[in-house]
């Protein structure tokens, strides 16, 4: 589409969150209005989600209520007088997820990354296996790839992808992937493990994870499915993957501090020690480091369980909502801001309108930093985005511009960003 001028007003193109208007679900809309109700007026337009979602005022009851008790008991105690309602987040968490997982096979982390970092460091690899990865691996996780193959002499390889980033399920079936230690191109079968994140950070693309998960199901290769971007937006349970990464603070709405991964129970005897420590070892009659059973082999013993707490709270209050709705209104949501957000002040988004996901990100037009757009907009009009740097992921050429809603979010919202930067585009 053209670029609208600048210098020209935009007509006002979402009705108020109070008159629905002719297309508008119902539902959806009850939805909102529940969510926005249930969280603190704030002076902030906040599109941030995908960084770090807006918690309840349950979600901070629940915290302040159980820092209460440590304050009363200690600690220790506190966490152990909370421990069926944990088993319970870990029960819902694994729901999310899909069948074939318990509660038992969840663990809770200090974040995504950590725990990303502890599974893959931890996941028995002989010298010369093969990973496929995606260009759109998220930074952090690629250096662990990395570092995981040089230590193991492990190649990285490319899944084949499309023009958007995403998995080229065709081209995979018919032709594989390219590896440059094997002559021409191999298949799904040749490789030993397959990690990547359903939704990547840097741009709203959603894989196909459960057309994947099949496909490495059947070849008997195991499959590691980073959720942090995913888990809370959009669905998850057909996936089938052996292994699951994710976090509180995105799309789930819970606080910062918790991560999590979930191993399927056929999978947990892949695993080495990650960090060998009295929570996740212990000496055989040999005094050799061996692994506790089960996932125990992860734990990490120190945590802030205040923030696993609020999670519960927060994954309670999603799958009382109903996952699927909750999905198709942050799915609504991004759709109506990108037709809006498309050419304001010289920005181009760069996913198609429709894509099934919450996250928008948009290029800069020529000479534009996103950061110094990202502060102006924070500190100048009160709005709340995310400047995503050109080292996030190898798939990137430049920075660009995050915006992602969730269910609380007023689609004239996204009104304020797209006068936001025209304004900007104006003053240069």
């Amino acid at each position: 589409m053209d670029t609208p001028s600048i210098h020209q007003p935009r007509q006002r193109r979402f009705t108020d969150s109070d008159d629905p208007g002719p297309n508008e679900d119902p539902e959806q809309l009850r939805l909102f209005h529940r969510w926005r109700a249930a969280r603190s007026p704030s002076s902030v337009v906040h599109l941030d989600s995908a960084g770090a979602a807006r918690p309840s005022r349950a979600t901070i009851a629940a915290e302040a209520a159980y820092l209460e008790r440590e304050s009363a008991l200690g600690a220790y105690a506190a966490e152990v007088e909370a421990g069926s309602g944990l088993h319970a987040t870990r029960a819902r968490l694994v729901s999310l997820m899909g069948p074939g997982l318990d509660a038992d096979d969840l663990s809770f982390h200090h974040s995504a990354s950590a725990a990303f970092a502890s599974l893959l460091m931890a996941w028995r690899l002989p010298a010369g296996a093969r990973i496929g990865v995606v260009p759109s691996e998220y930074g952090s996780n690629m250096l662990v790839l990395a570092a995981r193959a040089l230590r193991t002499a492990v190649s990285l390889v490319d899944l084949p992808v499309d023009e958007t980033g995403v998995i080229d399920v065709e081209t995979l079936d018919r032709a594989g992937v390219a590896c440059a230690d094997a002559p021409g191109r191999i298949g799904l079968a040749d490789l030993d493990l397959v990690v990547f994140p359903q939704v990547p950070s840097q741009r709203g693309i959603v894989q196909p994870a459960a057309a994947i998960g099949a496909r490495c199901a059947a070849e008997g290769v195991p499959l590691v499915l980073d959720v942090a971007q995913s888990l809370g937006q959009v669905e998850v349970r057909q996936t089938a993957a052996s292994a699951y990464i994710g976090t509180s603070r995105k799309w789930l709405c819970g606080p910062r501090g918790a991560g999590f991964l979930a191993v399927r129970k056929g999978s947990v005897d892949l695993l080495d020690i990650a960090v060998p420590s009295l929570h996740s070892a212990r000496f055989d009659r040999n005094d050799r480091p061996v692994p506790l059973p089960g996932l125990a082999r992860l734990g990490i013993g120190e945590a802030a369980t205040v923030s696993r707490i609020g999670l519960g709270q927060a994954v309670t209050e999603l799958t009382d909502s109903g996952p699927s709705l909750v999905f198709a209104r942050i799915a609504r949501l991004a759709g109506q801001g990108r037709r809006l957000l498309d050419g304001a002040g010289g920005w181009r988004v760069r996913e198609d309108p429709d894509s099934p996901c919450g996250i928008i990100t948009m290029q800069p037009p020529p000479g534009t930093d996103p950061v110094a757009v990202r502060d102006r907009l924070y500190r100048e009009d009160r709005v709340l985005t995310s400047a995503i740097p050109v080292e996030r992921s190898r798939d990137l050429t430049g920075p660009v511009l995050r915006a992602s809603a969730h269910v609380y979010t007023d689609p004239a919202e996204f009104e304020r960003l797209a006068m936001g930067l025209e304004r900007i585009a104006y003053d240069r």
